[in-house]
């Protein structure tokens, strides 16, 4: 992959990370992974899409899921690396990469103990 093609990916990868977690969790709640129909669903209400795409399936579908739907993708990236790059380029702060990566406690800090 040239440098150019480099930009490219870590590009689509942001504009992924920056709109499908919100349009994902706005339409069915909090989880780990999705579907495939509905990380589809999600691309197409945020007109989203490209030769990267596989960065977004990768990024909320398990293993399994992407590896079923990767033959029909336009480019094929393996699993890790295309979540790897997904997470460089995540925004600091993201609400819904928390519930993700399971860093979520199951009840807000309070002063004074329980």
């Amino acid at each position: 992959m040239n440098w150019l093609s480099r930009i490219a990916l870590h590009s689509a990868a942001r504009r992924f990370a920056q709109r499908l977690p919100q349009e994902l969790h706005a339409d069915w709640g909090a989880s780990p992974a999705y579907t495939v129909d509905q990380v589809k669903a999600a691309l197409a209400r945020c007109r989203l899409g490209g030769r990267y795409v596989a960065v977004a399936y990768a990024a909320f579908l398990t293993e399994a899921d992407y590896l079923a739907v990767a033959p029909s993708l336009p480019l094929v990236l393996p699993y890790d690396k295309a979540r790897a790059v997904y997470g460089s380029e995540r925004p600091t702060g993201d609400a819904f990469s928390d519930l993700r990566d399971g860093e979520t406690t199951s009840a807000p800090f309070m002063r004074g103990g329980v």
